[in-house]
């Protein structure tokens, strides 16, 4: 997975390739705009189709319609990014134990959660189900699965391989 910070201004493209990770932290006083259709065109680096997968097409027309900038604050209100941080340094600080978090987890899990999050946007109900069991039920059959059951009996953190 991918985690983007967010500590000064977000403009255009540059809010775009942010938009294009997984997660999103940003200063509470960042600036982000969308200022591509005050100039005549519109976002074209997908923001026009990641944006409204993200927060909904009535937010994204908000946002791009109208050029208008947002702080980091406000991003985290409209579901723009996931977290704030109250200083520059902290927005770095903050995605990076984002991203440590993830890392603690058994890496077969969050690959398969994010590739079943990320495929089954566009599925029908039915066969986004059916793709969610297609990855999960597998796992049920692996090394870092039993190792998570016996940590928890054990009381302890799981040391997981990737098996």
């Amino acid at each position: 997975p991918t985690v983007a910070a967010v500590n000064g201004f977000a403009f255009g493209w540059g809010l775009e390739l942010a938009l294009a990770c997984d997660l999103r932290v940003a200063y509470e006083e960042a600036t982000m705009c969308f200022p591509e259709t005050s100039l005549g065109i519109f976002p074209g680096a997908m923001g026009t189709v990641l944006l409204p997968r993200i927060v909904g097409p009535s937010v994204a027309k908000d946002l791009i319609l109208t050029s208008r900038r947002f702080t980091g604050s406000e991003a985290l209100k409209l579901g723009v990014v996931n977290r704030t941080a109250f200083s520059p340094d902290a927005t770095i600080a903050t995605a990076i134990e984002l991203a440590h978090q993830i890392a603690e987890n058994a890496p077969l899990g969050v690959r398969g959660a994010r590739t079943v999050i990320d495929q089954g946007l566009d599925l029908p109900f039915n066969e986004h189900t059916a793709l969610s069991d297609q990855y999960r039920f597998p796992l049920n059959d692996t090394e870092d699965f039993a190792e998570a059951l016996l940590a928890f009996k054990e009381k302890r953190k799981p040391d997981f391989i990737g098996r």
